[in-house]
């Protein structure tokens, strides 16, 4: 109930900034489909170089086996990469500054931002979970 709740005030917030900017909206919206994008694009990534390098995966109890699988999450990671290209473009052909799509620019400084933390801090404090594993926390 905790998580529909907070699903649904979050929802109403959002649509409040509809009211004042649609452009913000629209910019919002965008940011939050290109970190999903990001999120499926790493994580098929990370699979399909276990996969090329015969590295063994998880148990599951389904498999396409290493050829179809390859094939296949070669083809998902292509189309992920052209709507993550495509996202950052405007809707319109030729956008005023205030119309056009803002979100490389925040995408851009929020990744920055967070490579040079974990690059100055982040790997120096994280431990990871095969550490915890080890040590038996």
């Amino acid at each position: 109930m905790n998580s529909i709740i907070v699903s649904f005030i979050v929802s109403c917030l959002l649509s409040l900034i509809n009211i004042g900017s649609t452009i913000a909206l629209e910019n919002i919206t965008s940011l939050s489909l290109v970190a999903i994008l990001s999120s499926y694009i790493v994580s098929i990534s990370c699979i399909m170089l276990k996969r090329w390098r015969n590295a063994p995966l998880l148990p599951s109890k389904f498999s396409l086996g290493r050829t179809f699988g390859l094939l296949l999450n070669g083809a998902s990671l292509l189309f992920l990469l052209l709507v993550f290209v495509l996202s950052f473009f405007p809707g319109d052909v030729n956008p005023t500054p205030a119309e056009m799509n803002w979100t490389i620019l925040i995408y851009g400084v929020v990744m920055v931002a967070a490579l040079g933390h974990y690059y100055f801090k982040g790997r120096h404090v994280y431990d990871g979970p095969v550490e915890y594993v080890r040590k038996g926390i």
